[in-house]
């Protein structure tokens, strides 16, 4: 037994040490954080092969936001006891916060189609819910008597537990029951050079989990409680804020294809469930598509290469929003 244990241990540290060799030399075909972490869970997917930015020269620099458009000019702190100014809400006057799909070429131009409205988008690719819920805490008070619409993909949510995705970013960490700011100003220089791991642990453990979760992370989860308080924070944040600026709160939530055209994951009724216990005006893409869907091939028409809505699903949604006012 003890030999047996001891040839075991050996042929470990081999492998191991064949798992660190690999990585260390960059073969492209072993260092793949999906072979070793959950990109919804882990930091160390994130730290271990970086991303290229793709929207860099789009954008300027932000020291809590770590990137915003670079027509936009966002205060570097919360105004607070600003004036409210003095007039009529304006239904006509809508200001847009969100990731990707709310910064879609497709859906912008859907929006810009529709006559008699004055828009401003906040919205910027790879923002997490954190900093959808920042970009709007730091403007609040520039958008008073407005409309004011967030959509997000339920996966932005996972986005909050890091301090790095594609780069550098804020993380609302929990102190003595209060969510604190942490990990600004950004560094979006900040270098991660090469850590050694468990790869051959990391492996194996990540793999018994794709299998318990039908080889799809997303179903995963992990730091469900934390995901969950973070939500309730921005949600109740927003809604407070909402109401010291004399807006109209809209929310629009986006599934990925696999939501549709399997099961979607925990976070659709987590979500869902507490928009509609802060009574919030919900605008659910799930729920539109399904609805207008007959089979899956229908499903997967109404989205694009880039794994977004297309135009085609964008009109219903947009539609529906526009409905809602």
């Amino acid at each position: 037994m003890k030999s047996f244990i001891k040839i075991s241990l050996i042929y470990i540290f081999i492998f191991e040490l064949i798992f660190q060799s690999l990585i260390f030399l960059n073969l492209k075909y072993v260092k793949i954080p999906d072979l070793y972490y959950n990109g919804y869970c882990d930091q160390k997917y994130w730290n271990f092969n970086p991303r290229p930015i793709t929207f860099k020269n789009k954008t300027k620099y932000h020291p809590l936001l770590s990137y915003i458009k670079s027509d936009l000019d966002i205060p570097n702190s919360e105004i607070k006891n600003t004036i409210i100014e003095n007039k009529l809400f304006n239904n006509n006057d809508i200001s847009f916060y969100g990731s990707s799909y709310i910064n879609h070429e497709d859906f912008k131009s859907l929006i810009s189609q529709k006559d008699n409205f004055n828009f401003k988008n906040y919205a910027l690719n790879s923002y997490g819910l954190d900093q959808i819920f920042l970009s709007y805490k730091l403007t609040a008070h520039m958008n008073q008597n407005r409309t004011i619409v967030i959509g997000f993909l339920l996966e932005d949510l996972d986005r909050s537990i890091f301090t790095k995705r594609d780069y550098e970013k804020v993380k609302f960490d929990l102190e003595n029951d209060k969510f604190v700011m942490k990990n600004t100003p950004i560094d979006t220089n900040k270098k991660e050079g090469f850590k050694t791991d468990f790869y051959l642990f990391k492996f194996l453990t990540n793999f018994y989990n794709l299998i318990i979760n039908d080889f799809d992370p997303r179903h995963n989860a992990c730091k469900k409680n934390y995901k969950s308080e973070l939500l309730k924070f921005y949600l109740k944040e927003i809604d407070k804020l909402s109401k010291t600026y004399n807006q109209k709160l809209i929310f629009i939530t986006f599934n990925l294809e696999e939501d549709l055209t399997k099961n979607p994951t925990w976070r659709y009724d987590l979500v869902t469930n507490f928009l509609k216990k802060m009574n919030f005006t919900h605008i659910d893409s799930y729920k539109i598509l399904k609805d207008i869907s007959s089979n899956n091939d229908e499903i997967k028409s109404y989205f694009g290469l880039d794994k977004h809505n297309n135009k085609k699903s964008f009109k219903y949604i947009v539609d529906e929003l526009f409905l809602s006012l």
